[in-house]
């Protein structure tokens, strides 16, 4: 009977080996803060659909939109560290307060065309990957940004910098700030989604702010008269970024598919062959939207801002330490310079 009884625990046991185990699923949540009808938002739901397609169930990610965890993008290292969410995005200008070495390995008034901005792109990425692993998170690749045209929305006529000397100018980020305040303009940083309120309630006057992505925040609603600086946002690429920890422990095969929709994301938000289409539409829809370009900025104003920008872009990165000037060292030589 004890032989019979050993036999059949033996037959359950090996039964038992015999059936896999139910494979588990990794949860996962990619904060955006940006708004949903911005065309990044819709590289990210293409990205994480793809993810969650290919995965076979074994990683699932939930995507937060439009600022839903309430996250700011200026505190992207710390809540990256923490692993909540475990995957995120950012736009390294806005990290000036705590890696000012990456808020400025571009500024605005460095890069004038796709082909210059071609030509430093590695040097760039390079930088990121290396200043965001200081931080202790992986960059698991980059999301491309447009080249946007650097225009300043306002609530009454302007057209040199003389008149921009008289309001009050929201910047985005330090570089900007400091390259207006040298002009003699009082520039300062908005986040972007408090810009509606404040250029509704007057704490400012005037937005630099792209036109083609202007509607997405109803800019054009508070600010009907436009002046094209001509020079475009820093087309700083946005890092993919994962907690390290969480990347580290997740199965080769996982990191594989999300390094698939990964390069599928950078073909796509890569391609810059449309940008100049896409400008002249969307001026065309904010003149039906009554609002009035007025031209460029004149040829002296875009001299000295140009100025302006390299300027602050040798302080700042001095400032940030020998890792900034080496950053800034390898764009310049990227570029020919």
């Amino acid at each position: 009977m004890r032989v019979w009884q050993s036999v059949a625990a033996a037959a359950v046991a090996v039964s038992c080996l015999a059936v896999p185990a139910q494979a588990q699923t990794t949860e996962w949540r990619f904060n955006n803060s940006y708004a949903p009808t911005r065309v990044e938002s819709g590289h990210i739901r293409t990205f994480v659909q793809t993810i969650n397609e290919k995965a076979g169930g074994r990683l699932r990610i939930q995507l937060l939109e439009g600022g839903a965890m309430g996250l700011r993008d200026a505190d992207a290292l710390r809540f990256m560290r923490q692993g909540t969410p475990e995957l995120s995005f950012i736009w390294s200008p806005f990290l000036g307060r705590d890696a000012p070495d990456l808020a400025s390995i571009y500024v605005y008034g460095l890069i004038g065309s796709e082909a210059e901005h071609r030509r430093a792109l590695p040097a760039v990425q390079a930088a990121l990957r290396d200043g965001l692993g200081r931080n202790e998170i992986e960059v698991i690749g980059f999301m491309g940004l447009g080249i946007l045209n650097g225009t300043i929305f306002c609530r009454s006529e302007v057209k040199t910098l003389d008149d921009l000397r008289r309001l009050k100018l929201r910047v985005g980020t330090r570089d900007q700030t400091l390259t207006f305040n040298s002009l003699g303009i009082a520039a300062q940083f908005i986040a972007q989604n408090e810009l509606y309120a404040a250029m509704q309630t007057g704490v400012v006057d005037c937005a630099l702010y792209p036109t083609r992505i202007a509607h997405t925040i109803s800019l054009p609603e508070v600010a009907k008269h436009v002046v094209d600086t001509t020079f475009p946002f820093p087309p700083v690429p946005y890092a993919m970024m994962a907690n390290k920890q969480r990347w580290a422990a997740l199965p080769a095969d996982m990191k594989a598919v999300v390094a698939g929709a990964i390069a599928d994301l950078e073909k796509a938000s890569f391609d810059f062959s449309s940008d100049a289409t896409d400008e002249a539409a969307a001026r065309e829809r904010l003149r039906g939207a009554g609002v009035t370009f007025h031209g460029d900025l004149p040829v002296a104003d875009r001299q000295a801002l140009r100025a302006a920008a390299l300027k602050t872009w040798e302080t700042i990165m001095t400032e940030a330490g020998p890792q900034g000037v080496a950053y800034r060292q390898n764009i310049l030589r990227a570029l020919g310079q």
